[in-house]
């Protein structure tokens, strides 16, 4: 897929040089220049299709952008690369910036919830066995005696910018309350001289090794689940396990843990894990902190979140670091959604002071009352089996066939 035609000089170009017929979808974002650019459009279509590729030519932005991408695309098109003429990419930013939108809204959920799904089986499948074959390192959490946490205090840390201006209230309280802080957080943390309790890692991704990198303490437990990063499970920190909401999860909890919890998250960020989390073990008060979306001149992050590490990976000559992860306010904008669900759900999370005593010190550690049980009653054969049959799972594609020959 092409932005930017012009006159069609680098199309052509393209064309000449590729050895295998393609399927091309060609975007000119201005319609004025229709009048234009039509012929040379029609001359080099007729040309190449002798060849056997195939060109199609889209006039004006909101034409595109009017219909889903699927419209636009051949038939049995499984990847779409889309590619920028640079000269469009400098000088009309905002068309730019709006056709790369709408590929992410037009495309990005089924892409996504494709090749996220098949991460987090294939994360699901190797992560338990992986804890099976090295017993202890994961525990599969149930809940905590009773009227534990009643008098106890839990802070969860986000990673937008104003974290940095919270490490000094964090700091000056840190003995009156557990610290739950988020994976990205965790570098400005520790670069602070903050040592949370435990860290919540849910991003089955890549990047989350840039967010643990080699910087967490052994004993630091890590709270995720069987789909969460493979790169977590060969740490040797301890490893607390939840139940989320997807099915594997489920049919894991049905199965074999019918008293662990499963932890929901309406609001569909790490928050909404922590807010679960902290309500199941009834804490009596759980704040937040770096959790408000607000950008810090043009900054998305705190400071050593990984993030700075991760971009460099995709640095080129057109792409620059600063605009890697730039957002226009309208996009970034629809993430104050998360808030209003987190402050109509728990309007808690956001108090401005502790309501406890500052003499009383909470030095209790957060494992000292929290239950566990053994992954070890897992049958995994019989789980993955569950799993393709059901029919309401709607998984059996997404398994592969060395999962599909695991032995009991």
């Amino acid at each position: 897929m092409i932005f930017g035609f012009g006159l069609g000089y680098h199309v052509e170009s393209y064309l000449k040089k590729i050895r295998t017929p393609v399927h091309l979808l060609v975007v000119e974002p201005i319609p004025v220049l229709k009048s234009i650019a039509e012929k040379f459009s029609e001359r080099i279509s007729k040309s190449y299709s002798q060849q056997g590729h195939q060109i199609k030519m889209i006039f004006g932005l909101e034409e595109f952008t009017s219909k889903p991408l699927t419209f636009w695309l051949f038939e049995n098109t499984t990847k779409v690369s889309p590619f920028l003429h640079p000269v469009y990419a400098r000088k009309f930013q905002d068309l730019a910036l709006s056709f790369l939108d709408s590929l992410k809204q037009t495309s990005q959920n089924r892409a996504a919830k494709d090749y996220f799904q098949k991460t987090w089986i294939r994360n699901e499948v190797r992560n338990l066995k992986h804890s099976l074959d090295n017993p202890g390192i994961s525990q599969i959490l149930l809940g905590s005696k009773t009227n534990s946490f009643q008098n106890q205090t839990l802070l969860f840390t986000g990673a937008s910018p104003s974290l940095e201006a919270e490490t000094e209230w964090i700091l000056k309280h840190r003995n009156r309350f557990h610290l739950l802080a988020s994976d990205t957080s965790l570098g400005w943390l520790l670069h602070s001289g903050i040592s949370p309790d435990l860290v919540l890692s849910l991003d089955s991704s890549r990047g989350t090794l840039f967010h643990f990198r080699n910087i967490l303490p052994k004993e630091i437990p890590i709270l995720t689940w069987f789909g969460g990063s493979a790169f977590l499970f060969d740490l040797p920190n301890p490893k607390w396990i939840y139940f989320s909401t997807h099915p594997m999860d489920q049919a894991l909890q049905s199965l074999f843990f019918p008293n662990a919890p499963i932890l929901e998250n309406p609001s569909l960020n790490m928050a909404g894990i922590a807010v679960s989390f902290a309500k199941h073990l009834r804490y009596k008060r759980t704040i937040v902190r770096g959790l408000d979306f607000q950008r810090n001149g043009g900054k998305t992050h705190c400071r050593s979140s990984g993030y700075e590490d991760f971009d460099r990976t995709a640095l080129s000559r057109k792409r620059t670091l600063s605009g890697i992860r730039y957002q226009r306010s309208e996009a970034w904008e629809q993430r104050f959604s998360i808030l209003e669900i987190l402050k109509r759900d728990s309007p808690e999370l956001f108090r401005t002071e502790l309501l406890s005593d500052p003499k009383m010190t909470e030095t209790k550690t957060i494992w000292e009352d929290l239950v566990f049980e053994d992954p070890k009653t897992i049958d995994v054969q019989r789980w993955i089996q569950f799993c393709i049959a059901h029919p309401g799972l709607d998984l059996k594609n997404y398994f592969s066939s060395r999962i599909h020959r695991i032995p009991s």
